[in-house]
């Protein structure tokens, strides 16, 4: 009889048990659920990946789907007929970490197009015929990795485009047709690591990089200017590499470093220079190091003042004049200079060294000095006076022979 009570006495305990938990309504609180979680439907003409990925590249969506769930991380909107993108476009996805807008028809953004998204990292905006980024468009973005714009059919770019937007590794505006930087296109932009500018561009505007703090490097490359003028890079500050290369620069002129702070490397790097006006770069502007290499100056700089702790100035090609010391030029500040420097003009001792055709040079032997203008005037000159030599003296004879007649 034992087997048998011990039996009903476990029975009698697992119902008292049942009966509590149907009571309490504690088995539902431990019982996992079995019934399939409810999905929020994917959007017409969208690919659901999954709840965080959605891809919605249709030429018929003609707005930013507001039926996408608020978890979605990673968004595609390419190929979509999106032609103007209101501001806040994208609030009511706060997760969100990647967007992608390429080859839509995107002709123009709005103001804080792109705000209240404090998660994202990638922008991708390309192969679009966006033209104008207007003020304000990409503002208050931050922690941003990259914003690419690149391959529109971008011309100019609002002052304050990027105000507010702070801390971002990348801004790609290459393959745009950007001709001309309008001032103030940068300010309200801090703390970012690279912009990439196209190549092309014709005019910079005084103070268009004014307001621009903290940009690791900025490279200005293929440039066709007329003239680097006053200003034109006043108010931008901290920089960690301001490059000018490859670039037909015009005249550089008086001031066009004026205002500019706090720099770590300045270089002028392989371009064409008619004529420099003055290169002023002193203690205010904070530069560490400067270089001036592989340029081919047209005429000698008028003033250069460089109150700079690290100078190189090497490989550049100026205009040179026999029997003259290369050590009287304004860029003779470095050691090697004569040496590290070559002409440019006359013809007879391009690409010699300064140092071979300067005072005492071997180059000077038997070659007369200044430019070839100046040679062709002396020898029209020469000329011209052994003609009216010559024809006087035929006057007199005439004369002569007149008179004993």
């Amino acid at each position: 009889m034992a087997p048998i009570l011990k039996l009903r006495w476990v029975v009698r305990w697992l119902l008292t048990v049942a009966a509590w938990g149907a009571l309490c309504g504690g088995g539902r609180a431990h019982t996992p659920s079995l019934s399939p979680a409810i999905t929020p439907p994917c959007p017409t003409h969208c690919i659901c990946l999954s709840q965080s990925q959605v891809v919605c590249n249709s030429a018929t969506l003609r707005g930013v789907p507001s039926a996408l769930s608020p978890s979605v991380t990673q968004l595609s909107l390419s190929r979509a007929d999106l032609r103007v993108l209101r501001s806040d476009a994208f609030a009511h996805l706060r997760q969100l970490r990647r967007l992608a807008l390429d080859a839509c028809n995107l002709t123009r953004i709005r103001p804080f197009a792109f705000r209240g998204l404090p998660r994202l990292r990638e922008l991708y905006i390309q192969h679009t015929p966006l033209a104008t980024v207007d003020a304000f468009a990409f503002a208050a973005l931050q922690n941003i990795t990259s914003i690419v714009l690149t391959h529109n059919r971008i011309a100019q770019i609002e002052g304050y485009a990027f105000a507010g937007t702070n801390f971002i590794k990348l801004i790609s505006l290459r393959y745009n047709p950007i001709k001309r930087i309008l001032a103030h296109a940068f300010s309200g932009l801090n703390d970012v690591a690279q912009i990439e500018l196209p190549s092309g561009i014709r005019s910079i505007e005084p103070l268009a990089f004014a307001g621009l703090e903290g940009v690791g490097v900025l490279e200005l490359a293929y440039m066709d200017l007329p003239a680097v003028l006053q200003d034109t890079f006043r108010g931008l500050v901290r920089v960690g590499r301001l490059a000018l290369r490859e670039s037909d620069l015009g005249v550089m002129r008086i001031g066009a470093f004026d205002g500019l702070h706090r720099v770590d490397t300045l270089e002028i790097c392989n371009n064409k220079v008619d004529g420099i006006e003055e290169l002023s770069l002193v203690q205010n502007n904070s530069v560490n190091t400067f270089k001036l290499t592989g340029n081919h100056m047209l005429e000698t700089p008028e003033a250069v003042i460089l109150e700079v702790d690290n100078i190189v100035i090497r490989g550049n090609h100026l205009p040179c004049e026999c029997g003259r010391d290369p050590l009287v030029n304004p860029l003779a500040l470095t050691q090697d200079f004569a040496e590290e420097n070559f002409c440019i003009s006359p013809l007879k001792v391009r690409g010699r060294s300064l140092g071979s055709v300067g005072a005492g040079g071997a180059g000077c032997r038997g070659e007369a000095g200044g430019s070839a203008r100046a040679r062709a005037a002396a020898g029209a000159c020469r000329t011209s006076n052994i003609l009216f030599t010559r024809q006087l003296a035929l006057i007199t004879a005439t004369l002569v022979f007149l008179a004993s007649s």
